[in-house]
Formats: structure tokens, sequence, C-alpha cells
């Protein structure tokens, strides 16, 4: 008896369960095929920027905020600092793209910053901006070349190129790092940019440039650590014990019956 309680128990959560596991997939899919569509706008905008289209580019990105703001009524699952970073990011396109002073390598980099905090938002895995190590790392061995050099011209022009770089790439971190691994950045930065740095010999340049360099580095193997998301994990396990409830459930009704059997055959044999 005890048994069969447990056994209508089980059924019963089950029941309960899976409707609403069925609904979260459904609410989980319509947000990925969303998030799908603004990342081919924001693809199609910045392929449209590179090849000089810009007024093109800028009814695209328009289009875009429309559609992004569909998307976010009634949506718990984007958090407001996502909102805000992303919305910040298609304005600064907007503006960039509208402003006559503008170069086109500045237009092409604003709307890069939108492709990569949309899709930030979007991948659960393998953020589009860690692609970006290599030119940002690149640009930042140039920065520590100039200083090594003595060419106080080359470094200036190569720190201007890595922080454009680095701005570009940075709101797309935001939305995916730890804000204190940001924070040491940004001190690094403020201790480059500060009027004392070039008075400092060059050795003390270099070391102060090779700790900011080890957590630029540090960053982007952050992304690289482990491709598992935790919050996977309550799903997992959650999904497993109802798999795994509802085979118990199955092989004990399976056991019952099999003994059932035995006995009615050894009680018509006695």
């Amino acid at each position: 008896m005890k048994k069969r309680i447990a056994a209508l128990a089980v059924f019963m959560i089950m029941a309960l369960a899976l409707p609403f596991y069925s609904l979260a997939d459904h609410r989980a899919g319509h947000m990925e095929s969303r998030w799908d569509d603004l990342n081919k706008l924001t693809d199609t905008a910045l392929q449209l920027t590179k090849q000089n289209r810009f007024e093109e580019s800028l009814q695209l990105v328009n289009y875009f905020g429309r559609e992004f703001e569909k998307s976010i009524k009634g949506n718990n699952d984007v958090s407001a600092a996502e909102i805000r970073t992303i919305s910040a990011s298609q304005q600064t396109a907007v503006d960039k793209l509208q402003e006559t002073a503008a170069s086109p390598d500045q237009k092409v980099r604003a709307l890069i910053r939108l492709r990569l905090v949309v899709d930030a938002a979007a991948s659960e895995h393998q953020p589009l901006w860690s692609s970006m190590e290599a030119p940002v790392m690149s640009a930042f061995t140039q920065v520590k070349d100039g200083v090594k050099d003595g060419n106080n011209q080359a470094f200036e022009q190569n720190w201007e190129e890595f922080v454009s770089l680095y701005e570009t790439v940075y709101p797309s971190m935001l939305m995916d790092l730890d804000s204190e691994q940001l924070k040491r950045i940004e001190a690094h930065k403020s201790v480059v940019e500060d009027s004392f740095f070039a008075e400092i010999p060059v050795e003390s340049q270099v070391n102060q440039l090779t700790l900011m360099e080890e957590d630029l580095q540090n960053l982007f193997e952050r992304v690289k650590e482990d491709e598992a998301d935790p919050s996977l994990w309550w799903v997992m396990i959650s999904t497993g014990s109802i798999i795994f409830m509802a085979l118990s459930y199955t092989g004990w009704r399976k056991y019952k019956g099999e003994k059932d059997k035995m006995n009615r055959e050894r009680d018509f044999n006695k």
C-alpha cells in the first residue's frame, strides 16, 4: 500500500512539473529566436557600415532599437543592466552614423560595439567579444614596445589605438565578467594616463604595463576557463530527477507486474 501511495505521489509530481518545464522551454525558445533576429540585424548593419552605406545602416540600427524594445517588454530574463548597456550602445551607433565628422573607422567600431553587446546578451558560452583578444592584446604589445624604444610619439599613438579597441569591447565584457576585474583595468588605465607616468623610469613604466597586460589577458582567459554555465546545473539536476523518478516508477511497475504474475502461476499450480 505504501509503495502504491509513493508511486502515485511521484506520478502527481511529474504531472504537475512537466507543464511548467514545457512552458519554460517554449518561452526560452521564443526568446532565443528573438535574439537570433536581433543578432542578424546588428550584423547586417555592421556589414553595411563597412561598405560605407551609412544611411542604410542607420535605418537598420533604428529598426533594431524598436525591435529590441518590443522584445524586452514583459521579459524578466533580460536584466536592467543589460538593457541599459544595449540601449546605450545602440544610441552610440546612431550618433556615430549621424556624425559627419566621425571617420568610417569610428562608425565601424561603434557598430562592432553594438554587435558584441547583443551577442553577449544572447550567448551562453564563448561570446563573440572573446574573438577580439588578438587585436586588443596586439595593440597593447605595441604600447609596450613604444615605451621600451623610448619613442613617446609612438607610445601615445599606440595607446590611443589600444584604448579605442578596449572601449569597443568593454560594454560586452561588462555583461559577462566580474566588475572587479574590469575595475583593475580601469585603475591601470588611470595610472598610465596620469601625467606622472611619463616622468618615472622606463623600467617602472614597463613593469606597470606588464601588470596591466597580465590583467588584460586574465579577462580573456576567464571566459575560456569553463564553458559550462553554472546556472544550467539546477535545470540539469531537476530534469534528471524527473527522468530518474519516471524510470524508477516504470521499473517498479514492471517488477510488481512480474511478481504478481509469478504469484498467480504459483497459486494456479497448487
